[in-house]
């Protein structure tokens, strides 16, 4: 297994440095990554994820260009994506798009990656020609980027895919390194 993760790890390296720190699981909860593309145009001020129970959404900052990733551990339950704040008063309301990741307890649960495009005015004031966003499948992404950041939690914690259709991916990576 540690062949294919510095193979995977090569074609599309996104590591950070050194492993980046979490917090450690408690009883109830899993790995979530968060995985957000920014396709074009505008970077966003925050997004936000919705989950099951009161006060169990998820919020993250500091977005940067293209890529950003986000691995925290959350309780077990489904997450929907909810809104893309553009700023401190405009925001994309995505959460009857239903894209959404379930957390199960005791691994690394990733759901799919969701890609923004935007067109917005020269004072980022006002959406010129909208917004689209959609959701896909980046496993291979989402695992080199894990495998070069968050090392000792991939051999610790089974990977899990909870998109919309089926990926063995992750499972096959988990085989792997049963039999190892």
């Amino acid at each position: 297994m540690k062949i294919l993760y510095l193979i995977i790890t090569l074609l599309g390296s996104f590591s950070l440095g050194a492993n980046e720190v979490v917090d450690e699981l408690k009883s109830g909860e899993g790995y979530v990554l968060i995985a957000l593309n920014i396709e074009a145009g505008y970077v966003p001020h925050k997004v936000t994820l919705d989950g099951d129970g009161f006060f169990s959404g998820l919020m993250f900052k500091d977005l940067g260009g293209y890529n950003n990733y986000w691995l925290v551990p959350a309780k077990a339950g489904t997450y929907t994506w909810d809104r893309i704040y553009l700023d401190g008063r405009h925001y994309l309301d995505i959460g009857d798009d239903n894209y959404s990741i379930k957390v199960e307890e005791g691994k690394i649960n990733y759901g799919g990656h969701l890609s923004l495009y935007t067109e917005m005015n020269a004072f980022q004031s006002e959406l010129l020609g909208g917004a689209r966003t959609y959701f896909n499948n980046r496993s291979t992404r989402a695992f080199a980027y894990l495998s070069a950041n968050y090392t000792e939690l991939v051999d610790k914690y089974p990977l899990h895919y909870s998109g919309s259709y089926r990926d063995h991916f992750f499972n096959y990576l988990n085989d792997l390194e049963k039999n190892e």
